[in-house]
């Protein structure tokens, strides 16, 4: 039986990888295995389980491209399940329930939703709806790849290893293909966020390698670089189907105004309104 590849990126962050693992082994079955790629973490940090290591920090580009690499060197997975250690999960269904949206609605990529505001990008919010969105494109903090993208991507240009950039590539892959991307608002994730940065875990040998010192990378900073390469990258190597700002301008401002369903004809204007009398009759007949 084919199967999923669920892989949990760890980076100094033990202590949201460890659960994490543990949440999702638990359930494993026939439809998906779970392993953890610890990306250079320091000895003492390392999680409690690792199937695979890299002595030095590949960042999320590089680690995306050997899970990529995993994928097609293996005939039994039909999909990847790319996850950041920082995030918890139903996990008795999250990935089967992905699954089912990947192949049973003929999606290439799909996401959970991710709970609360938007981190930054509008469309992975939960708006509601009661089929899974189709989207431009998403952020990759929790996405499931079918394999058939991962064969036809192969390997993104190393020059993204910060992780800014690959959405947009698989948005022009997707177009090229006439392939869909969809957001789940009914598979939700609670994504922490940043912890590599904000517990100062990224370290810079930079100057004080000499002194056998590291010091941690600010988020400004890492941002700032990030930044500076994902825009001049796409400067460089333009996008055949969408423009790079208006792609970003679609993020910030989507909406999805479609998640109230009509029920038996009736008008949304219409429903509300006979929700707002039965509440105000409620009111009058339970007022003391």
């Amino acid at each position: 039986m084919s199967k999923t590849l669920v892989i949990i990126l760890s980076h100094n962050l033990p202590e949201y990888t460890d659960p994490l693992y543990a949440s999702l082994k638990a359930f494993e079955g026939d439809s998906y295995v779970t392993w953890v790629m610890d990306n250079g973490s320091k000895p003492e940090l390392r999680p409690a389980v690792t199937h695979m290591r890299f002595e030095e920090n590949l960042f999320f580009g590089g680690a995306l491209n050997e899970a990529f690499r995993l994928v097609l060197e293996d005939n039994q997975f039909d999909s990847l399940l790319f996850l950041n250690n920082d995030i918890e999960v139903t996990a008795e269904v999250f990935v089967n329930l992905l699954r089912h949206e990947l192949f049973g609605n003929d999606f290439t990529i799909v996401s959970p939703c991710i709970a609360g505001t938007a981190q930054p990008w509008k469309q992975m919010q939960s708006w509601g709806s009661h089929e899974s969105r189709e989207v431009e494109w998403i952020d990759l903090q929790a996405p499931m790849f079918h394999r058939r993208i991962i064969e036809a991507i192969g390997r993104f240009d190393p020059e993204l290893y910060y992780g800014w950039g690959q959405e947009l590539v698989c948005f022009d892959v997707c177009k090229e293909n006439g392939w869909k991307t969809g957001v789940c608002d009914h598979i939700s994730i609670l994504h922490v966020g940043k912890q590599t940065l904000l517990q100062n875990r990224l370290f810079n040998q930079g100057n004080s390698q000499e002194q056998g010192q590291e010091e941690p990378v600010s988020i400004t900073d890492s941002h700032t670089l990030a930044m500076q390469e994902y825009r001049a990258y796409f400067a460089t190597h333009l996008l055949k189907h969408g423009d790079f700002e208006e792609l970003r301008a679609y993020g910030e401002h989507y909406t999805f105004y479609d998640s109230l369903p009509e029920t038996s004809g009736i008008s949304h204007s219409v429903q509300k309104s006979a929700i707002v009398r039965r509440l105000l009759g409620w009111f009058k007949t339970n007022k003391r």
